[in-house]
């Protein structure tokens, strides 16, 4: 892999946190594979399942997420569901607030 494709590669695994909370503010409950099918027709970028998997643990372990045991509609197999918490919905304001302010600093200094 290329220098520039590792890097966009890095940049995309540090937004995966704050793309899944997004997502669960926006979409409601939702479960990995979903997630995963979502970040892939918005972006065209699908994240490692492994990675997604670290992430959605790691959200939980933060109290930013928890998580559900339910059966599917359409095949009755139990699916693990992920919803955001309250901890979540401020941690998601601030990282987008951040996110803006970066944006912006990046963008008022002009392109390369």
């Amino acid at each position: 892999m290329k220098a520039p494709d590792r890097l966009l590669a890095d940049v995309r695994r540090g937004l995966l946190a704050v793309i899944v909370l997004w997502l669960l503010s926006r979409e409601g409950d939702m479960h990995g594979y979903a997630i995963r099918r979502y970040i892939l027709a918005l972006t065209g970028w699908e994240p490692p399942e492994s990675t997604l998997y670290d992430v959605l643990k790691r959200l939980e372990r933060l109290k930013l997420a928890e998580s559900y045991w339910t059966r599917g509609r359409q095949t009755g197999s139990l699916r693990k569901y992920y919803r955001l918490t309250s901890e979540g919905r401020e941690a998601l304001r601030a990282a987008l607030k951040e996110l803006g302010r970066l944006a912006c600093v990046i963008a008022c200094r002009g392109e390369v």
